[in-house]
């Protein structure tokens, strides 16, 4: 019994004393193993790794980026509005024009075309050469039968570096890069 109770005596105090905040996993860490199995498309364990990393550091703006871009992997569009959101809420200058586009591609997804042009808008408004976000506002545009929308921002996207937007206007609309 004297063997027992000093065996379990000595599990605990070795618990006690070797467990410390110092071994437990840093936000940092958290996002580092959701960044690695993102990485090998295991998106729900990213997730979880992400949400790991928020709850360490509700601030942790690349944290939520990641995790929206985990939640669209797996098509739940609900959750990657709402990161994308939490991504512009917070303000970081990098990451607001980033975070406008991709819900922009998450709001496409989904079949909200309007919302996703709004998006790009808003992407544009913060970083008015990004070629990506003319191109997909202007193929949503398409989408809701705005053709003459759709051929402006395809321009801006050629203008500002989509060499295959750019071919592809030269191929199919030489007279629209004529009247630039």
């Amino acid at each position: 019994m004297h063997n027992i109770f000093l065996t379990l005596l000595t599990t605990l105090l070795f618990l006690v004393f070797t467990w410390s905040p110092v071994h437990a996993e840093t936000p940092k860490q958290s996002y580092e193993k959701g960044y690695e199995r993102h990485m090998k498309s295991r998106h729900l364990d990213a997730a979880k790794y992400y949400t790991k990393a928020i709850n360490g550091n509700p601030s942790y703006v690349q944290a939520y980026q990641m995790r929206a871009a985990a939640y669209h992997s797996l098509k739940d569009y609900e959750r990657a509005l709402q990161d994308y959101t939490r991504v512009i809420e917070l303000g970081e200058k990098y990451f607001r024009p980033v975070a406008y586009f991709n819900r922009g591609v998450v709001n496409y997804d989904s079949g909200r075309y309007k919302a996703a042009i709004t998006d790009y808008r808003w992407a544009v408004s913060y970083d008015n050469k990004m070629a990506l976000a003319y191109l997909h506002r202007g193929i949503a545009k398409g989408r809701i039968g705005d053709k003459r929308g759709q051929v402006r921002d395809f321009l801006y996207a050629a203008r500002y570096g989509d060499f295959e937007v750019k071919q592809w206007l030269e191929q199919h609309a030489p007279h629209v890069l004529e009247r630039q």
